[in-house]
């Protein structure tokens, strides 16, 4: 006989037994875990339940946020956290709990859910709720070339930060998704980004990883310049490097068809980003995608 499943949102009291569902399968820390109403856009009603006897089988986690999409800073949802126990699966528990995420956030007016996947059943179950595959990442092997550049990177100034959320915000007219409601760069982290410049203007940005023993090659995502020539971007790049360096970007995003132009190869990484709308479809035309930041 099947045993009954209860589907509720999270409650006070669920954090122990939700960790010892997550922890060991290593989809949460702890800690963040433990604290996550402390920042104030979380909900309990955005975390989504399946228990068996009091015992937590299902989870799902619902993190708000916004998109700049349509002409303006629109809320989606981000999701995360989705697992089912071992001994439970196949009995339609994740398709529930996404469904009733869903439901909830789009009664809040929504415009949408997005998230990324990174394994083929994952994705199959996010095509069953409704998703659709908005992009992928690559990667390509950027060489080094010495010949001198217009446009010239820097390490980032406390100085500099100020000008960083203007150029998210013309970056986000023509590439999606970009997120409007939180500042990537700031004082503890800025040491792993560098700034674009055309004299002594700011004109784009990029996060910017240097070899090591995570990074064999570095890393380099798609620097944010939305108002210069990408053939441009990448030969300051170039001129900035002095060893081959892995470029990251987006399937369809707007240094690809650039990039294979000049002969780079690209291999997909595992992850695929997914796309939700609430409603009317999201009207992507003329939009460049982008890679998860």
């Amino acid at each position: 006989m099947r045993q009954k499943i209860i589907y509720r949102h999270w409650q006070p009291g669920d954090d122990d037994p939700v960790l010892e569902l997550l922890v060991p399968a290593e989809q949460v820390d702890e800690n963040i875990y433990r604290n996550k109403f402390e920042s104030s856009h979380h909900e309990p009603e955005g975390i989504r339940l399946a228990l068996v006897n009091e015992r937590v089988v299902g989870h799902v986690w619902g993190d708000p946020c916004s998109f700049f999409i349509e002409g303006k800073c629109q809320r989606f949802v981000t999701v995360g956290a989705v697992y089912v126990a071992q001994d439970m699966r196949r009995q339609g528990i994740a398709a529930r709990l996404m469904q009733d995420l869903h439901a909830h956030f789009k009664r809040k007016g929504y415009r949408g859910s997005i998230l990324d996947a990174d394994e083929e059943a994952a994705i199959r179950l996010y095509q069953k709720v409704g998703y659709q595959q908005l992009t992928q990442d690559l990667q390509t092997q950027l060489p080094p070339n010495q010949n001198s550049a217009q446009l010239k990177w820097t390490a980032v100034n406390l100085s500099d930060l100020s000008a960083l959320p203007q150029l998210d915000e013309r970056w986000a007219s023509q590439n999606f998704p970009v997120s409007c409601d939180r500042i990537k760069v700031y004082q503890y982290n800025m040491g792993g980004y560098r700034v674009l410049r055309s004299g002594q203007n700011i004109v784009g940005y990029a996060r910017w990883d240097e070899p090591s023993e995570y990074y064999q090659h570095g890393l380099i995502r798609d620097p944010i310049a939305p108002d210069m020539n990408p053939m441009e971007v990448i030969a300051s790049v170039q001129a900035a490097i002095e060893t081959t360096h892995t470029w990251q970007t987006a399937e369809g995003g707007r240094y690809e068809a650039p990039l294979r132009s000049c002969g780079y190869t690209f291999e997909p990484t595992t992850t695929v980003i997914m796309l939700s709308s609430f409603g009317q479809e999201i009207d992507l035309t003329g939009h460049h995608r982008t890679a998860w930041w």
